[in-house]
Order: structure tokens, then C-alpha cells, then sequence
């Protein structure tokens, strides 16, 4: 029974009631219970790592899988079971044993497969409840990467791509398109976890007054404002493993919309290991070793590596430099009833991208660009994990804090084209200006410092009923946000851009914002006969903190429910083969809260000329302004949520593997800017009275006649505004190595469709002038941009060869991009209502309007713009060889992009477009040394 007593709120009647089952359940554990440790290895290779255990009697049922040591440990009743050993979807071993009290049993197992298998170099699908591709530091080794934009290349539908350094690389997750910043939320909803440790930051707010006025600037493409993490910035060297998952995650992961990318580093272990890699691009070395001392359970990993790469190899004055630093510690603890491992991870990376101008295009020699970003992060895990059988079995806890230290550095030279004057006011009211120089050099820095804290914990239990194993994962996450930096620093009377409307503001005034959440999710596997059904079901209530009590999301919890099913079918034998079906439903949802910039967004300054009275003679000149402030915040602004459906279908027969998934995702309140509407007043004065040959003084605005006007204008605000539709199909298909040829075939892809839009009503204004004045109305129209519908259809068939006795590792991936499409759907040029100059909202009628200036409004239509644009077959064949020398001492990769290409014609209006040598291949090759 819950109580309603107002000193005892929900929440915390829900935290206490957590708290006491975790604390009771831990001594209550199962007697009848024995804990079994399995040891799985090779007489040849060692441990054996995911090898299934099935553990089988008249009356229970047990599967596990080996670690990466080959051990895998289960509690188990007292009795005689039959021991079945799969790896790889063969049957390894088959035997019985007696089990009466905790203890230990090994199995050394002979070859039964080709020792070859074990070498994959793609990404690999999971067979998990949710769809993700595991990409093995194998295959990041013979992909020879720069980046983490590299592996995208791997995931289903992912195409190789020539590196471009010199803007940020955003993640986009199922989705085709280019549809521009007002759709960046699913880059922004892609959460990265290094080790655990969120990368993703909520106080970013490095712009320049030109990215938020200027919509075609090519500084722009540099700016990593709300949309995610710039994927240039994340160095492969020391990533051992990682997982992107792209279906409905557990409800443990939350605050995304699109998916998550869980990267996990090196850990014990490891030669002293160094790269040098060079292409057309770039420039890479790496280095690394790994310490381990077993008597003590420590294990240390440190690693450095430095790229300096250009946009264009005979381009010198654009580049991006990168330098990355690891240090990782992890302490293991065994105890005789439970477990405990510490693991602390130091890492600093650092960016420079910049640029300069060419001097024989820029004579003033001075423009350049430089943005500087430098990151600090310290993140902890601890688990203590309990070895004995119990309804407790272990907790989690994570803390992450990430420190930026971030600068835009700006040169620019102004050429002002005529007598231009600047306001000044901070405060609204009647001020006067200046006029500056005719020419002068703008010094412009903005300086952040972004910080995040993040910490989580996981607490798991397990209850078993039966043949019914359930596990419960139940915790918490809170998140803090704040930039400590100065903002924007210039001197006001030499702006960078003359037209700006805003003032600098520091970012330390702007407040912090924290998120929280409490999750519960439980997973219960069922054995029903010969079938196997696993169902996991949770909710997340998700909630930001240190809000204004005004705003709509101050005090409200977002809930995400998930739910994933997978049924294993009775295997089968075909061939001698066995044979698995597994199908997996899969339904959620995500939300994701709006960061710093979208919380709080710069004041909006409208300064209006009153007076320009320009005199030959400085001292009589005056300039007088109107200055209006508008603060954009959007108080109603919302999460946004994207919903998800998937289904899944796994097929293995032996070493063959097929995965296809079908999934559609909606989310309609993604974040975007829009035009919002304001009413302005002020005075028009009249100099025409004026002798200019007699003044003595500045005009007194207090002398001269003027009229009133009043006039309407629009500017830019946050909204949940966006519409971002996907659905498509994603498949792979995996051979066993054929053995006489040692050759694996991959055959991957996807059809992905994403439809862009907004789905809420837009103010625009005529461009048309009237007697030298703007356009007096405002139009609201629905669907007043296009929705852009787009598709694509790529495979990848992969060869990949693998000779033991030369140690040779051979692939060629064949390429298809089958076509490309886009298409726009017809807009309503007609607004539902308009705006009048005193700011009043009044219905529309366009047969009313016609015949007046109100007619202006409706937007005629070009029927050539809504004509489909398809693309055919584009063909790459790509080339990758890797050979060790020495027993893997010295170990020489090289690469070629492109190494041949098909690009089919197409026509467009009666042209026909020939792109034969658009795109030239891209080589590359690297050394690496392990000592």
C-alpha cells in the first residue's frame, strides 16, 4: 500500500521501497544451490571465449557462455545433467556429469573447427534482443581507419568514403539524405560510451555571431553545436572492441533518440605496439602497451597517438591535427563468497582545425580560422559482484567527468562598402551609435569550458521459478551540465560581423541544467519444450532538474517504455548440419532532452536606425538608434522522442549466418529553429529641414520632426518542429571459410527510407519590397517546407581470404549503391492565417485577397521543383591487404579505395549526366611494429 502522507512524496517512497528489497534480498539466498565453474579451452589455441554451455536434466535447463578467459560459472541444483559444448553453432563436446557440491570442471577440446573461422575482419550482427553490429579489433586493424568515422563503413548499408577533416563528421544512424541542421537530433540523440563513460556533452555553446545569423557560411561546417559528437575527434588505436547498437537498448541507457555506440578499450596485457599509417590525407602514429600482474589483479594500459591530416593534399593553409592520450587502470579482487573490480580510465584529446586564407587571393594576409577544442576526462567504474547463488548478484556504479576547454580563434579583416554605423546599447530604449572606421582588423575568441558529470547505478538480481529465469536490472542516472567559459570575446567597436544581432554574453551566467532517471527492467527466459522464449520489459522515467518553475518540463517525468521478444525455435539438422531459427520483436521509446543552446539561446538585439545624419565633417555626424530585445526562449520546448519498431529474423546453419531486420522509427518533435513573430515601434526623423552648409553641432533629435512607425519582423527560436521518419530493411549474410580456398563471403546491406519535414506551422515574410519598405504582413503556413522523402538501396559483398602458413589476410568488397533517390512533396502556398503590422493574428482568404497587396502572401508554385530525382547504379571495388613478417613482429597493411568504379549515366530535363572519373581511387598504407 502506497502512502499518501504529503511528507512522504512518490518518489521517494519508490527510492526507500528499492533500497529495502535490495538490502533484504542479499541475505536471502537459495540453499539448495551449488555454484559450477566451466573451463572451456583448445589443446592448440587456449581458452575458448562464447561457447555455449547447455546444461541439461529431466527437470532443469541451464545455457551459459565463456568469458574471454573461457570460464562461465551457474548455479545449479544438486543432480546428474548431460553437458553439451557448442561453439559456433557446432556441437564441441556431448557427456555427462555429477554435480553434489560448488565446484570445478575443464574441458580440453580438440579442433573441430578450422582454427581460420575465429578470423573475422567485418562487423559482425548480434544475436542479441536488440539489433547492434560488433566490430572486432580485428577488423578495425585491416580496415586501417583514422577515425571512427571509418567503421561506419562496416555497419549494414555503410559504404566507404574518402576521409573530409576538414568539418565535423556526424553519426547518422539508419538514414539517408542531407537535410541540413534543422534535423541534427538524431546525430545529437546517438549517445558514445567509452568504457561506460558518456562523450556526449549538454553545454557546448561554441558558435560565432556569423554561424547564427548567416545560414551559407563555410565556417559553419567546423561547429559541432547540438549535434552530438564529432566523430574525427575518437581515435581507434585503443579500442578493442565495439558495439553499435541501432535497435530499442535496455532502459539502463536513456536521454537518445537513435541509438548507441558502446566503445570498449584495451584491458591487460598487451606487446609495446606502434602505427604509422599515411594516405593521400593524412598522416597517423600511434603507439601503446599494456602491463599485467596476475598475483595482484592489476592490469595498466596507456597509449598515445597523433594525426595531422588536410581536406586537400595540395591545400596547406586547411588542415586538422588530433592528438590523443589513454591512461587505464583496473584492479580485480577475488573473494570466497563475491568479487570485486575497480576500473579508472584518464584520457585527453586534443583538436586543431583551422585554416588560412590564400594570399594571392586575401592581400591583407590576415584571415584565418582556427577552432581549438581540448577534452579532460576521468571516468570510474566499480562492480562487486556476488559468486554465491543469491537474489542479489551484483551492482554498478559509474562516475564520468569530462572538462573541455574550447576556443574559436578569428582573424578577419572588414572592409566596411559605405558609411555603416554600429549600436551599442545593452538595454532597450533610444541611444546613439558611432561610426567606425573605414577599415580595421576584428580579433574575435569564443572561449568554453564545457563540463559534464555523469553518474549511474546498476543493481541486478536474479530470481528463478522453475524452469523460469528472470534477472532484474533496476538503478539510477543523473547528469550536470555547465560552461564555466568567458563567451565571446571582441572589442564591440570592431565586430567581426557589422550586422550582427546579438552581444556577447558570457557562459558562465548561462544556469547549469541537470537530467535524472530511474529505470526497472526485467528479462525472463522461459524454456517451453524444445523452444526458448526471453521477454525484456522496462520503463525509464526520465526528468530534467534545476529548471524555472515556467517552464513545461519543469517537474515532469518522460516515461520510455521497451519491450524486446526473442523466440528460439527447436534446432534442427540439415545436412548434418544443425540449424537455429530466432525471431525478435522489438518496440520503444526514446527521448532525449534539449541542451544549454537550446535552453537558453542568445538575446535577440533589433537595432533600428532612427537617424543617420552623415556630415562631411565628423563632429557633426550622429546616428541614433532603437533598440529592442527579444528573448527567443522557448518555455513550452519539450524532449524529443523517437518510437521505434523492429523485427528481426536470425538463421544459422553450422558456421553460416543470416540476419535480417525490418524496422520503421517516428519521431515529429525533434528540435529545430524556427521564425517567430515581433511587433516593433519607433520614430522615422526628417533631416530634410537641415542647412548642412551652417550646422555648427550634431542634429538634436529633440528639434527634429519625425514619424511613428510600426512595422513587424520575424527571428529565430527553438521548437520541437522537426519530422524525421525511417523504416527500411537491414540484412547480412556470413559463410563459413570455404576450405580450399581459406575465403569467407559477406554479403551485407539495408533499403533505408527517411522522410524530413516539419510538422509545425511556419511564419514567413514576403522578400517583395512596397515604396521602398518591407513587406507589412506575415504569412502562417502549414507545411510550408516540403516534406523531402529519400531513399537508397546499398549491399557490400565481402571476400575476405585468410592463408595460416603466409599469414596473409586478403579482402575485396564490392560495392553497390543500386540507386539513390529524392523526391519532394508539393507544399501549401497558401497561408491559414497572416500577421498585420500591429502584430494581430487574422484568418486568411485568398479569395478575398485577390486583387490586393494581401494576394502577395500566396507563394505560387514550381511543379519542376516536386519532380523526382533518381540516381542509378554507382560500383566501387575496394582493395585491403594485410601481411605480418616474424611471427607478427612487423605487421604491413595497405589499401585501395576505388581501385575500379561504375558510375551509370543518367538524364535529367533531356541531359544526359555522364559521371565517368568523378571520384578518384584513394590509397593508403600503414606499419605496424609489436615488440
Amino acid at each position: 500500500m502506497v502512502s499518501n502522507d504529503p511528507r512522504f512524496p512518490i518518489k521517494t517512497q519508490i527510492l526507500t521501497f528499492l533500497f529495502l528489497f535490495s538490502a533484504f534480498s542479499t541475505v536471502h539466498s537459495q540453499d539448495r544451490s551449488a555454484t559450477i565453474s566451466f573451463e572451456v579451452k583448445n589443446i592448440h589455441a587456449g581458452p575458448l571465449k562464447d561457447s555455449e554451455i547447455k546444461i541439461l536434466s529431466t527437470d532443469h535447463k541451464y545455457s551459459i557462455s565463456t568469458n574471454d578467459k573461457g570460464i562461465a560459472t551457474a548455479s545449479i541444483n544438486p543432480g546428474q545433467y548431460t553437458i553439451e559444448i557448442i561453439k559456433n553453432g557446432i556441437l564441441e563436446y556431448s557427456g555427462k556429469i555429477v554435480i553434489k557440491t560448488s565446484q570445478a570442471f575443464t574441458f580440453s577440446l580438440k579442433d573441430k573447427i578450422n582454427s581460420i573461422e575465429e578470423v573475422i575482419i567485418t562487423a559482425k550482427e548480434s544475436k542479441g534482443l536488440t539489433s547492434s553490429s560488433i566490430i572486432s579489433q580485428r577488423a578495425i586493424k585491416h580496415l586501417q581507419p583514422s577515425s571512427f568515422t571509418d567503421l561506419l563503413e562496416l555497419l549494414p548499408g555503410g559504404r566507404s568514403g574518402d576521409p573530409v577533416m576538414n568539418q565535423v563528421n556526424k553519426i547518422s544512424l539508419r538514414e539517408t539524405g542531407n537535410p541540413g541542421n534543422d534535423y541534427n537530433t538524431s546525430a545529437m540523440g546517438t549517445t558514445f560510451l567509452v568504457d561506460g563513460a558518456p562523450l556526449n556533452s549538454g553545454a557546448n555553446l561554441q558558435y560565432t555571431y556569423d554561424f547564427l545569423d548567416k545560414s551559407n557560411n563555410g565556417l559553419k561546417r567546423r561547429l559541432n553545436l547540438t549535434s552530438g559528437v564529432d566523430m574525427r575527434s575518437i581515435s581507434t588505436d585503443q579500442i578493442e572492441k565495439v558495439e553499435i547498437l541501432r535497435g530499442i537498448p535496455s532502459v539502463i541507457y536513456g536521454n537518445l533518440t537513435s541509438g548507441i555506440v558502446k566503445i570498449t578499450n584495451k584491458s591487460g596485457y598487451t606487446q609495446w605496439k606502434s602505427r604509422f599509417k599515411a594516405d593521400g590525407y593524412s598522416k597517423l602514429f600511434a603507439v601503446s602497451k599494456g602491463f599485467e600482474d596476475k598475483k595482484y589483479g592489476l592490469k595498466i594500459n596507456t597509449g598515445i597517438d597523433y594525426l595531422n591530416a588536410k581536406s586537400d593534399p595540395r591545400d596547406r593553409l586547411e588542415n586538422y591535427k588530433r592528438i590523443t592520450a589513454n591512461f587505464a587502470l583496473a584492479k580485480e579482487k577475488q573473494y570466497s563468497h563475491s568479487s570485486f573490480r575497480w576500473q579508472t580510465h584518464l584520457s585527453y584529446t586534443g583538436s586543431l582545425d583551422g585554416s588560412k586564407t590564400d594570399p594571392d587571393v586575401d592581400l591583407s594576409q590576415l584571415n584565418s580560422y582556427e577552432v581549438n577544442n581540448h577534452l579532460l576526462s576521468l571516468s570510474n567504474v566499480f562492480n562487486y559482484t556476488k559468486n554465491e547463488p543469491s537474489f542479489y548478484r551484483s551492482t554498478e556504479i559509474q562516475a564520468t567527468v569530462n572538462q573541455r576547454f574550447d576556443k574559436i580563434k578569428q582573424t578577419k579583416f572588414i572592409q566596411l562598402e559605405n558609411a555603416t554605423a554600429f549600436p551599442l546599447s545593452r538595454i532597450e530604449g533610444e541611444y546613439d551609435g558611432y561610426y567606425p572606421e573605414a577599415r580595421y582588423i576584428s580579433d574575435y575568441t569564443v572561449d568554453g569550458k564545457p563540463l559534464d558529470i555523469f553518474v549511474k547505478m546498476i543493481n541486478n538480481f536474479q530470481w528463478d521459478f522453475k524452469t523460469i529465469k528472470n534477472e532484474i536490472n533496476t538503478g539510477f542516472d543523473w547528469q550536470l551540465s555547465k560552461n564555466w567559459g568567458q563567451g565571446q570575446l571582441f572589442d564591440i567597436y570592431k565586430p567581426i560581423d557589422p550586422k550582427a544581432t546579438f552581444r556577447p554574453r558570457p557562459y558562465r551566467d548561462v544556469p547549469a541544467y541537470s537530467t535524472s532517471a530511474l529505470f526497472f527492467e526485467t528479462i525472463s527466459t522461459a524454456d517451453i519444450g524444445k523452444h526458448k522464449l526471453t521477454v525484456a520489459l522496462g520503463i525509464r522515467g526520465n526528468s530534467m532538474l534545476n529548471l524555472p518553475s515556467d517552464f513545461k518540463m519543469s517537474g515532469k517525468i518522460y516515461a520510455d517504455p521497451r519491450a524486446n521478444l526473442q523466440w528460439d525455435l527447436p534446432a534442427f539438422n540439415i545436412m548434418n548440419r544443425k540449424a537455429q531459427f530466432t525471431l525478435t520483436l522489438g518496440y520503444g521509446k526514446q527521448s532525449l532532452f534539449p541542451d544549454l543552446n537550446l535552453l537558453y539561446p542568445e538575446l535577440v538585439y533589433k537595432d533600428i536606425q532612427q537617424l543617420n545624419y552623415f556630415h562631411s565633417n565628423p563632429n557633426y555626424r550622429r546616428v541614433n538608434y532603437k533598440t529592442n530585445i527579444y528573448n527567443p526562449q522557448n518555455k513550452e520546448i519539450e524532449p524529443a522522442v523517437n518510437e521505434k519498431f523492429e523485427a528481426r529474423m536470425d538463421f544459422s546453419l553450422g558456421l553460416h549466418q543470416l540476419s535480417v531486420t525490418v524496422f520503421r522509427e517516428k519521431m515529429h518533435n525533434a528540435f529545430r529553429s524556427m521564425n517567430e513573430y515581433a511587433v516593433y515601434q519607433y520614430k522615422k526623423y526628417d533631416t530634410s529641414g537641415l542647412n548642412h552648409d551652417a550646422i555648427t553641432s550634431p542634429p538634436d533629435v529633440n528639434a527634429l520632426p519625425y514619424q511613428d512607425m510600426t512595422e513587424n519582423f520575424t527571428y529565430s527560436a527553438q521548437r520541437n518542429g522537426s519530422k524525421i521518419d525511417k523504416e527500411g530493411v537491414e540484412f547480412q549474410y556470413s559463410s563459413n571459410r570455404i576450405p580450399a580456398i581459406n575465403t569467407r563471403f559477406t554479403l551485407s546491406g539495408a533499403w533505408f527510407r527517411t522522410t524530413y519535414g516539419n510538422s509545425l506551422p511556419v511564419y514567413k515574410r514576403s522578400d517583395v519590397l512596397l515604396n521602398g519598405r518591407p513587406y507589412p504582413y506575415l504569412g502562417l503556413y502549414n507545411g510550408m517546407e516540403p516534406n523531402s522523402v529519400n531513399e537508397i538501396l546499398n549491399t557490400n559483398l565481402m571476400m575476405d581470404t585468410y592463408i595460416p602458413k603466409l599469414d596473409l589476410i586478403f579482402s575485396s568488397s564490392f560495392q553497390f549503391s543500386w540507386y539513390s533517390m529524392r523526391k519532394l512533396d508539393p507544399m501549401n502556398g497558401t497561408p491559414s492565417h497572416y500577421v498585420d503590422q500591429n502584430g494581430n493574428i487574422l484568418p486568411f482568404n485568398p479569395d478575398t485577397a485577390k486583387g490586393t497587396i494581401l494576394e502577395r502572401l500566396i507563394i505560387a508554385q514550381n511543379e519542376n521543383k516536386y519532380t523526382t530525382n533518381r540516381r542509378p547504379l554507382e560500383a566501387n571495388v575496394n582493395l585491403k591487404v594485410t601481411k605480418s613478417f616474424r611471427h607478427k613482429t612487423v605487421i604491413v597493411s595497405m589499401f585501395a579505395n576505388r581501385l575500379f568504379s561504375y558510375y551509370a549515366p543518367y538524364s535529367v530535363n533531356g541531359f544526359t549526366i555522364n559521371r565517368k572519373g568523378a571520384n578518384d581511387p584513394y590509397f593508403g598504407m600503414e606499419i605496424n611494429f609489436n615488440l
